[in-house]
């Protein structure tokens, strides 16, 4: 499943980068294993009925593909997996650029915004055991200003993947931290 799945038509574009389908994608990825619409509707704490149409989509443009079946009490559940983890866009086939600019810019805010809500959530939390000791790394955001050219845009982008790879191994003693990245070139 290493594979970059390469998105290429208007339509795959259009299916991708609803906000909401990601959220469904980052829940496959997060579960780290074949999940049936009823499992990836209680991930994120929604009905299956909403999350069942929105996984036909990204079956009908092979970002899901069924993994196995199995009888539950007389019920066929299907188990699906994701294709690959990695999706890069083919902005060289795209006919619509402005829909695309649109999509990208929709996808973007909402993984901002799901930051946005998880920090707010923490602050929430430091909020609520305010004085408590047991509490020392919580959080860090800092935002910096990087030059590279086009060689090290790569290798910079190979080090981030692969720095956070290592540490996304769950453990005894582990606490979850999200992370946020991006970077972008600056035109202005």
């Amino acid at each position: 499943m290493n594979a970059i799945r390469q998105i290429e038509t208007d339509d795959e574009i259009k299916i991708f980068s609803d906000p909401y389908r990601m959220k469904i994608i980052n829940a496959y990825i997060k579960a780290k294993k074949p999940l049936t619409v009823k499992g990836v509707a209680d991930i994120m704490g929604e009905v299956p009925a909403k999350v069942h149409y929105h996984v036909k989509k990204l079956l009908s443009i092979n970002i899901l593909e069924l993994d196995h079946t199995e009888v539950i009490n007389g019920i066929t559940a299907k188990y699906y997996k994701l294709t690959t983890e990695q999706f890069k866009v083919a902005y060289q086939n795209v006919n619509n650029h402005e829909a695309l600019f649109d999509s990208t810019t929709n996808m973007i805010l909402s993984v901002v915004d799901e930051f946005k809500e998880d920090i707010m959530k923490g602050a929430k939390y430091l909020k609520q055991i305010q004085g408590r000791k047991d509490e020392s790394r919580n959080g860090y955001i800092d935002k910096e200003e990087i030059y590279l050219n086009e060689k090290e845009y790569f290798a910079f982008a190979e080090e981030m993947r692969a720095l956070i790879e290592r540490y996304q191994v769950e453990g005894e003693e582990k606490a979850v931290y999200n992370i946020f990245t991006g970077w972008f070139k600056k035109y202005w």
